[in-house]
């Protein structure tokens, strides 16, 4: 059963890449704060976060969609694909890209809307 607000989801094959897997995504209709850091956050409370979007993302059926889609276009903000910030960060200087993300700030407005389209 789909939860209240949102429309059931079909249980025949569910799209991985291009536009439409964010329709799939467990966490459409969620509050994005658990995905995105407000600017006082900080220590445990950040950790903790960060702990339940992973474990939102971990039973995700587009998970390697949306995380493809973060390291694709340097999504330097949020947790996406059960990937953090620091995780995106990691992966890029390991894989010795040349654009480096932006280091992290507070969600803005832009982030919002971005994130707004998803639901």
């Amino acid at each position: 059963m789909a939860p209240a607000g949102t429309a059931p989801r079909p249980s025949y094959e569910i799209p991985t890449a291009g536009v439409g897997w964010q329709e799939w995504a467990a966490c459409r209709g969620l509050d994005v704060s658990v995905f995105f850091s407000p600017d006082t956050e900080r220590g445990q409370a950040r950790a903790r976060r960060e702990m339940r979007a992973q474990q939102i993302c971990e039973g995700c059926p587009v998970r390697a969609a949306c995380r493809d889609h973060a390291l694709a276009t340097g999504e330097p903000y949020g947790t996406w694909g059960g990937m953090t910030e620091t995780e995106r960060r990691r992966h890029a200087r390991r894989r010795g890209e040349r654009r480096s993300l932006p280091p992290r700030r507070p969600v803005s407005d832009d982030a919002e809307r971005e994130w707004a389209s998803f639901r």
